[in-house]
């Protein structure tokens, strides 16, 4: 992400938010009511839409404000709603627990070969969630393979199984192993 900058309110987009619902009123009301200074907001740059904070630009509007601080977030479209759903999870208004579970099919079918609990951590959900979901959508995220991207950015396998199946081999070739 960029350094924070100003932007003018009426070059932002409000779509794709991970929010069924849309914004809450009553929550973008108490935005207006706040004297200290919001956090930025964070906006696509490739297509200037509001990744996280559509409460902030609301309250912003409704105060007649021209600009609103942000930082720019420079990646692609399916990155941006990981982004938009990490920040919801773990700041403001929470997303719904049905909200969190659509992003994460959505996430699931957008990064398939990430693994289930790194899509766990975006979507605040658990692991077996996203696994029960990953079975529902009939994504596996292998794509032929036997591995996942974790969390850390590392290939991992999906199963333990092969690792056992050549320690046991090993042990049993050398005992004393």
């Amino acid at each position: 992400m960029t350094a924070e900058t100003t932007i003018e309110v009426e070059h932002l987009r409000e779509a794709g938010t991970p929010r069924s619902s849309g914004e809450d009123n009553e929550h973008v009301k108490a935005l207006t009511d706040v004297e200290d200074r919001l956090p930025p907001i964070i906006v696509h740059r490739p297509t200037m839409r509001v990744i996280d904070g559509m409460h902030r630009l609301r309250a912003a509007k409704l105060r007649g404000a021209r600009r609103i601080r942000a930082r720019y977030f420079e990646g692609d479209e399916a990155d941006a709603f990981v982004l938009a759903v990490r920040t919801n999870v773990s700041h403001g208004l929470p997303l719904s627990l049905s909200d969190r579970r659509a992003a994460a099919a959505r996430i699931v079918a957008t990064h398939p070969r990430w693994s289930d609990r790194r899509i766990a951590a975006a979507t605040g959900l658990a692991a077996r969630t996203v696994a029960s979901l990953r079975q529902e959508t009939g994504v596996d995220g292998t794509a032929g393979g036997t591995r996942r991207i974790g969390q850390d950015g590392e290939e991992r396998p999906v199963s333990s199984a092969e690792g056992r199946r050549i320690t046991g081999e090993l042990i049993a070739g050398d005992p004393e192993l």
